[in-house]
């Protein structure tokens, strides 16, 4: 997994481990430098995180399809861009 998450909507919290985003965090390295979002439809923000390449879709495909999420945005030049 390249990517750890940073903070997750209130909606899905209880769905994780009550520490999951503490152990998260712990992991990031220098090597987790591009910081993502993964959206709804609706464009409501279910996750944040940060991520070790900035072209992929294992977010998205690994946790954001569980949750209904149908967007992958990384943060570039200022602002979020659509993957």
């Amino acid at each position: 997994m390249e990517y750890r998450i940073t903070h997750i909507a209130p909606l899905f919290i209880n769905d994780f481990p009550k520490d999951f985003i503490l152990n998260q965090k712990k992991e990031i390295s220098n090597k987790f430098k591009f910081k993502f979002r993964l959206l709804d439809g609706d464009r409501n923000i279910y996750f944040e995180g940060l991520s070790t390449k900035n072209d992929s879709f294992e977010p998205l495909d690994c946790l954001g399809s569980e949750f209904g999420c149908a967007d992958l945005q990384f943060f570039e030049n200022g602002k979020y861009v659509s993957l």
